[in-house]
């Protein structure tokens, strides 16, 4: 796998000449207890990130927080999130090597110490997903789009900050992995809720002018019935929480099966599945009009990348039972 685009304190600068050697001998002219002010040690941290020497710019960064060294709390918050950023170049280098991604992850996740940049969250989010914790890679996947739409909300519109965001289709691929992994999970954990007054996590409706209209809704149901499983009840809550601070007034619940069993009766389950679904929402105090649908076996799940299914016909049948719900359907 491949590193995020990874925008810089100084945009991106390329590598300096003789950086490495700067760097070699900062660490033994400067000693960590040394309060130097917070000027050198962001040139001296600059030149460490642009040799790609992690350690140092660790350290420097606990420099950085000397109380001595007089450092901006903003300063220290953008350099965090430098540094965490530098982890992932050290994933995927490692990565690189032998593909052990089990073995590598721990770098990922010792970047959190230091900052969550989506970044960092998207390379999480895809690495656990490799690695089949859906649990895991769904809850990221759903950090990195409410940290997304947060930093595409707050940014100058010509910031670099702007210009490393992903673009539509790469959005559409964020959460459409999304909706994947939290298909495939066996528990459902909301995300905490945004800064913004934006949706949030799985329900995620807009992004720089992409509208997401359908959110495929991962809710299990016992075999054969109408009765939600424990993550049915967790994502049921999440739903009604999603549609009670949301000025959605109409909204519609498409339910589909996967193909086993007869056509005609997995239309008929899809639909009171969906049915089911609909009638919590009222229950839990949803005021706002709700159409069901059933559609069976007709509409299976589109994965991101169909090959990491081809051998694996129960996971491709977890993915197309779902309950999609559409809104504004006649918009």
């Amino acid at each position: 796998m491949s590193a995020a685009p990874s925008p810089r304190r100084r945009g991106g600068r390329n590598l300096v000449a003789g950086a490495a050697a700067m760097v070699a001998a900062l660490v033994v002219a400067a000693p960590a207890e040394a309060a130097r002010p917070c000027k050198e040690v962001d040139r001296d941290a600059l030149a460490a990130q642009e040799a790609g020497d992690l350690e140092t710019l660790k350290r420097f960064y606990t420099e950085a927080h000397h109380p001595e060294a007089g450092c901006d709390p903003l300063f220290l918050v953008s350099f965090g999130s430098d540094l965490a950023l530098a982890h992932i170049d050290r994933f995927v280098a490692l990565n690189n090597q032998d593909g052990n991604l089990q073995a590598h992850i721990h770098v990922l996740e010792e970047a959190r110490n230091y900052g969550e940049p989506w970044q960092l969250l998207a390379t999480l989010a895809g690495a656990q997903a490799e690695l089949g914790n859906h649990e895991l890679a769904a809850s990221y996947y759903q950090q990195t789009i409410q940290e997304l739409q947060v930093v595409s909300r707050s940014a100058d519109p010509n910031s670099p900050v702007m210009a490393n965001l992903p673009n539509e289709e790469k959005f559409d691929e964020m959460v459409r992995s999304m909706a994947q992994s939290a298909l495939l999970a066996q528990t459902f954990s909301p995300p905490a809720r945004s800064r913004s007054s934006d949706a949030y996590g799985l329900f995620v409706e807009a992004y720089r002018g992409y509208v997401v209209k359908a959110v495929p809704v991962p809710v299990q149901f016992h075999f054969d019935s109408t009765r939600f499983t424990g993550k049915g009840e967790q994502v049921a809550a999440y739903l009604l929480d999603y549609l009670l601070n949301e000025d959605l007034v109409y909204v519609k619940l498409v339910g589909h099966t996967d193909p086993k069993g007869d056509e005609y009766y997995n239309l008929g389950l899809s639909e009171r599945r969906a049915a089911a679904l609909r009638d919590y929402l009222y229950a839990g105090g949803y005021d706002g009009t709700i159409d069901v649908e059933g559609r069976g076996e007709t509409e299976p799940f589109q994965p991101v990348d169909p090959s990491k299914f081809a051998n694996d016909i129960e996971a491709r049948h977890q993915l197309d039972r779902r309950v999609e719900l559409v809104r504004n359907p006649d918009g």
